[in-house]
């Protein structure tokens, strides 16, 4: 590892962190500037919407929809995962087409080791939070269809709790993903990765605003 790989490196966990630390500031202080904090708060509505009105339907076509795109999405982290795992054991001691466009980084086969180890572990805490999203949309669909007792606000609270976990969890997992373009770009050169994570947390923000 050369004195730019190092840079790059830093440099770009310094703007994912800082970005990341910069979002949680806005969305504690100003909630209805993000999308995160805007969606939360329309699927608390929705909890209180579905268990006020017993739209039963509705909260069943809803809840398949979220545990489908989780499905999917968690089906589609494991095989990249293994398909890095598959690169990581076959890829040969110089592979030539990676260090065609290294242009400044080091080319050693072991730090390739390190880049596809770093996608890998991307891609699999994305698996784990999908499966867990997925895990509380079962908890929803069984608890937003009991008939409401005496304890109503408390029982809704408790759903709206629910589905507050699996949006975090999904979120997580989708900024897993994210995070795998950069590191995706690293096999080519650390210059990929430090202009990958520019375009990424401007593309983040961008996406995370509403206003």
């Amino acid at each position: 590892m050369n004195s730019f790989d190092l840079f790059s490196i830093l440099t770009s966990a310094v703007l994912m962190v800082g970005y990341y630390v910069f979002l949680l500031i806005e969305v504690r202080r100003d909630p209805t500037r993000t999308i995160i904090g805007v969606a939360a708060a329309r699927r608390r509505e929705w909890v209180r919407s579905v268990m006020t009105d017993r739209r039963d339907i509705l909260a069943v076509q809803t809840l398949r929809n979220w545990t489908m795109a989780a499905s999917f999405l968690a089906t589609t982290a494991v095989l990249i995962a293994t398909g890095a795992l598959h690169f990581l054991t076959t890829f040969p001691d110089e592979p030539a087409l990676l260090h065609a466009l290294n242009f400044l980084g080091s080319v050693t086969p072991a730090y390739i080791t390190v880049k596809l180890f770093a996608i890998i572990a991307s891609l699999l805490i994305a698996f784990f939070n999908y499966a867990v999203a997925i895990r509380y949309y079962n908890h929803v669909s069984i608890e937003i269809n009991v008939p409401l007792s005496s304890a109503a606000q408390e029982e809704t609270a408790a759903v709206q709790r629910l589905m507050d976990r699996a949006g975090l969890h999904f979120a997580i997992g989708m900024r897993c993903f994210y995070l795998a373009i950069p590191l995706a770009l690293w096999l080519f050169g650390a210059l990929w990765l430090l202009l990958g994570s520019i375009g990424l947390c401007i593309s983040l923000f961008i996406m995370d605003h509403v206003r």
